[in-house]
């Protein structure tokens, strides 16, 4: 369960933990954390008590593939607190992602490209495995094509999928051609975000900031695009003037290889998440 915290049990824990906190405030976005902002002297920092402290160890790993455009909040602190483990890190100020509007967003995207291309490019050369890596940066599948296939709980998404609008023929036939497009994978190791609109990137004057990294993969760098442009009808309300796929096809000119494997990353990204945007459906109008 996620952990549930005021503003004051928080500040009562900062004080166990030795810090002279002061202005505690509660943050939003957290699904498996509670989230305060908090300062102690002269620095802003923020705390997140979290049920899972191997995704706090992942934040702190993240760090070394910082770049000029690949900004990611600085770790100070990761520990064990009468609320689950903490981390302390640096606050980053800005406004979430997914609250900008359509102009907003269009003078973003640069930076949000540049930033993947930089997470593209990080060095994982010391770490190993496919899919979803630990806070020791070692990942357990052995290859892509595996963790895309082998690794999908197909059953239980097929079963999430009964009566909905889609049906389980769409997603059979799915699935069948995600088999098909699967050859075409890359098996070259990236790392992928695999997050990225979850309000886990903040926007300022100087580009994005990647927040929260526990759903980080190993894999090809497409499957963040490919997620960017399955998510966004979702913001259609905002985002809905932007081709976000000819912007995506602009930003990769001499893409036709990459077309295939484009299909090959995306095809899971959109059977695996496909049942959360009809359950939401089926709660907000059931």
């Amino acid at each position: 369960m996620p952990i549930a915290l005021t503003p004051e049990q928080a500040a009562a824990h900062l004080r166990a933990l030795g810090h002279a906190a002061r202005d505690v405030v509660a943050l939003s976005g957290g699904l498996w954390s509670a989230a305060f902002a908090f300062r102690e002297g002269a620095s802003d920092l923020v705390v997140r008590f979290h049920e899972r402290r191997d995704d706090l160890e992942k934040d702190r790993f993240a760090q070394r593939w910082a770049t000029a455009d690949l900004r990611v909040p600085h770790v100070i602190e990761i520990g064990e607190s009468p609320a689950g483990a903490y981390g302390i890190s640096e606050r980053v100020h800005g406004v979430p992602l997914d609250d900008l509007d359509e102009a907003g967003m269009r003078a973003i995207l640069p930076s949000l490209f540049r930033t993947l291309d930089r997470l593209r490019d990080a060095d994982i050369d010391t770490t190993r495995g496919y899919g979803l890596w630990h806070g020791d940066g070692n990942a357990p599948g052995q290859s892509w094509r595996g963790t895309l296939l082998d690794d999908m709980p197909l059953e239980e998404l097929r079963t999430d999928l009964r009566g909905t609008p889609v049906g389980t023929d769409a997603f059979d036939a799915g699935v069948s051609a995600m088999r098909d497009v699967a050859t075409y994978a890359s098996e070259e190791r990236h790392v992928v975000h695999n997050d990225l609109l979850n309000y886990n990137v903040l926007v300022d004057r100087d580009g994005v900031v990647l927040l929260d990294w526990g759903a980080s993969i190993y894999g090809d760098f497409l499957y963040d695009w490919g997620l960017l442009t399955f998510w966004w009808p979702w913001y259609r309300a905002r985002w809905g003037g932007i081709d976000i796929d000819h912007e995506v096809a602009e930003h990769f000119p001499n893409g036709a290889h990459l077309e295939l494997r484009g299909t090959a990353a995306s095809l899971p990204t959109r059977y695996r998440h496909q049942p959360y945007p009809l359950s939401s459906h089926a709660r907000t109008n059931g």
